[in-house]
């Protein structure tokens, strides 16, 4: 355990060390504390002219005044306290000090707690007898011998240049400097009047309070930048640790790299050695065959020459021999090809290519006339490309789907749901859905490495909806009866592609089949006035009855499910409701119309509601029609009688509103039906200018399908509007000029 005079000296360390300059490690010699509160010896500073020194603190880099250390004034404290730990050094006395209240130069012997002065004896005495009886008094050699007590000293017990023999009790708020009580009359005549001064030790606890108000924030300031600090360190370590991952991933792919070029110049050239086995084995029989003829030859030339060379009758009987045996001895040297092919052919490729030109698959998509097809047109089918993949070996590159990856020119997330699999060997299909319809190209990676090939260019095509020439279709009557078409004025599209038409004389739904041949009739009698259709994927078709203020469920085969809804102003109840729209997640979005808001259903039941009468921006007046996005996050609302469309998210935030254009030469007056579709565009009937207009989901124009072209009347009142899955157009002409009809494009 540490004892107190252990404790004391470790105290008196510490004083050593606040007393000693960083910059010389000696004792302070005229301190000077600059404005970031660290303190140096004067002398040390100047002497470092011409460096950093001069221009900011060594330690902290804090900027020093222009004028360096004129105007900083001398720590005298720190002076005091050299002084004080120099006589303690040296052993001068028992750390002594004057009284400070007596004119003589008397020792104090005793340190008055209360009173906060050295005594000395006559004073001690005195004091005993003026001041109350339980002042604390604690003797000055105790006293001096505590290093917190001595600092408390030295803080208040400055003296007076002007007069040495007086404390600075005072402190003169005008001069903002300590002064004694003999600079009240000497240097202050008119104190009272002119400077306002108080005692140091009331002056003391005021800025006591207000030091810590200014300070308060100092400690979060603190603890803010050593959390920044910390997250500066973190992010650091960090830093080297996704480094240090990164640089393992990238031997490590490099190294599976190395190996497998390793395994295929091991596999090339064991096949090169494989051709080399072959074709030497090839020449040696050819050798071996080329001696045999080459004894014969010279069996056959000795002789010969024998025979010429004797000139005897020998030479009539073996004449006709030699010339068959020169005959065949010529076809045999014919025949054995002496003279082989010596080269070597080894095809060589890149570790992995695109062997062949990679495919777009467009045999999905919907034929659209009068427009070339490059690519997918509705980005909510999926663009396809096949690519077949060999090694350098020229063999197929097998069971790599899960190392394969394709990256897009555009954003990152530009192809979504995007899938990479082997339909056979060494052949991948890659299919994806492009964020927007625009023109992109992609390009394939094999665990990180760019496969050899160019990027595969990927057209979007844009439909040019103002160049629809002559309707392709135009159906007025339907059944066996040829029964006409009274008010077609709403349109669905079915579950099957079928074409769902509001009839409004038999008071009941017509289908037609994708063909647009008469299928069947919907709801006979349960109707009185239909205002809108929506069907779903799982064969169940709902309609709104403006009459009857409620909504209807029916199989697609006519069958009647149920219905929900009745007239009123609560959540769930209606006041002619009107179009409808089903998203993929099964929410029923209806116009409530004289209610002048949005009302969402689910399984039949209510779910939320949003809208209120009005003409500003968010705000209905009779929405008749509605249909959602691709990504169902965007509901698009067309009003009547404000002359717009709506945009709002699928939970009721409003988004956006567009209607009065400038630079077009169409207006959208009158907007009732309105449909999304797949390439996300949207078709909007304009009643009143006798066009469908067409625009972008942001509600920039895109064109506009003209009622009246090359002079001839093709619709007069559109009303519902639909794109078929093959991608044709109809159009209900609710007209009586035209005769209540449909117009496909």
């Amino acid at each position: 355990m540490e004892s107190d005079d252990d404790h004391i000296d470790k105290e008196w360390k510490q004083i050593e060390e606040e007393i000693t300059c960083s910059i010389c490690e000696d004792f302070f010699t005229d301190p000077k504390t600059i404005p970031c509160l660290h303190t140096f010896c004067k002398q040390c500073i100047e002497s470092n002219k011409n460096t950093a020194i001069d221009v900011c603190c060594p330690l902290c880099r804090t900027q020093l005044p222009p004028d360096g250390m004129a105007r900083i004034p001398t720590n005298f404290a720190i002076n005091r306290w050299v002084q004080i730990f120099k006589r303690k050094e040296s052993g001068q006395g028992s750390m002594s000090m004057k009284c400070g209240k007596c004119q003589e130069d008397a020792l104090a012997i005793t340190w008055c707690v209360e009173c906060e002065n050295p005594l000395c004896h006559d004073c001690y005495e005195l004091h005993k007898n003026w001041k109350d009886s339980d002042h604390k008094t604690v003797p000055i050699t105790e006293f001096l011998q505590d290093p917190k007590r001595t600092v408390s000293i030295l803080e208040q017990a400055e003296m007076c240049k002007s007069h040495i023999e007086q404390t600075l009790d005072l402190y003169c708020k005008t001069c903002s400097g300590l002064i004694c009580r003999d600079c009240t009359l000497k240097d202050h005549p008119n104190g009272h009047k002119d400077h306002d001064f108080d005692s140091v030790k009331k002056v003391v606890v005021e800025e006591q309070e207000k030091m810590k108000q200014v300070t308060a924030p100092m400690q979060q300031l603190l603890e803010q930048v050593r959390n920044g600090m910390k997250r500066i360190e973190n992010c650091e370590k960090q830093v080297d640790v996704e480094s240090e991952t990164n640089i393992e991933k990238i031997r490590a792919t490099y190294g599976e790299v190395y190996k497998l070029l390793k395994q295929q110049e091991e596999e090339t050239i064991g096949k090169v050695n494989t051709i080399k086995t072959s074709f030497k084995q090839t020449l040696r029989i050819k050798k071996e065959n080329a001696k045999v003829v080459e004894g014969q030859l010279v069996s056959c030339v000795n002789f010969s020459e024998r025979i010429v060379a004797n000139r005897t009758s020998q030479l009539l009987t073996y004449n006709k021999w030699i010339e068959s045996k020169v005959d065949e001895l010529t076809k045999q040297v014919e025949n054995s090809r002496l003279d082989p092919e010596c080269k070597m052919i080894v095809n060589y490729h890149k570790p992995i290519e695109v062997v062949s030109d990679p495919v777009c698959d467009v045999s999905c998509l919907p034929h659209f006339p009068d427009c070339s097809l490059s690519g997918p047109v509705a980005y909510s089918d999926p663009v396809k490309v096949t690519l077949t993949l060999k090694d350098i070996t020229g063999s197929p590159v097998v069971n790599q789907s899960k190392d394969l990856e394709a990256c897009c020119n555009k954003e990152r997330d530009f192809l979504q749901n995007l899938h990479i699999k082997e339909e056979s060997r060494g052949q991948y299909h890659v299919s994806y859905n492009p964020k927007r319809k625009e023109n992109h190209s992609i390009s394939l990676f094999w665990r990180g490495l760019k496969v050899n090939h160019e990027e595969i260019k990927v057209s979007m095509s844009i439909r040019e909806y103002n160049k629809l020439k002559q309707e392709v279709k135009i159906i007025d009557k339907y059944g066996p009866t040829n029964r006409k078409l009274t008010s077609p004025y709403l349109l669905a599209k079915g579950p099957d592609n079928e074409l769902i038409v509001r009839d409004n004389r038999t008071k009941q739904l017509t289908v037609f089949d994708k063909h647009f041949r008469y299928s069947h009739a919907i709801g006979g009698g349960n109707f009185q006035v239909i205002t809108g259709i929506a069907a779903d994927k799982k064969g169940y078709l709902f309609a709104a009855d403006r009459d009857l203020h409620c909504i209807q469920k029916f199989q697609m085969s006519g069958e009647f499910i149920s219905k929900f809804g009745c007239k009123g102003a609560a959540a769930g109840q209606f006041h002619s409701p009107c179009g409808l729209v089903l998203s993929q997640s099964e929410l029923l979005f209806v116009c409530d119309s004289d209610n002048h808001r949005i009302q969402v259903f689910q399984n039949e039941k209510f779910r939320y509601c949003f809208g209120q009468r009005g003409a500003e921006p968010g705000t209905f007046d009779t929405p008749r029609d509605l249909t959602v996005n691709n990504n169902e996050d965007r509901l698009f609302i067309t009003e009547k009688n404000n002359h717009r469309v709506q945009v709002f998210s699928t939970q009721g935030e409003f988004l956006q509103v567009f209607g009065n254009f400038t630079g077009i030469p169409f207006k959208l007056q009158q907007p009732v039906g309105i449909h999304h579709i797949a390439d996300g565009h949207l078709l909007i009937s304009s009643c009143g200018t006798n066009c469908v207009l067409v625009f972008e989901e942001d509600g920039k124009f895109t064109s506009a399908i003209e009622g009246t072209y090359q002079g001839k009347n093709r619709f007069s009142y559109p009303c519902g509007v639909v794109m078929m899955d093959d991608g044709q157009i109809v159009i209900a002409d609710n007209s009586v000029i035209n005769g209540n009809r449909l117009v496909v494009f």
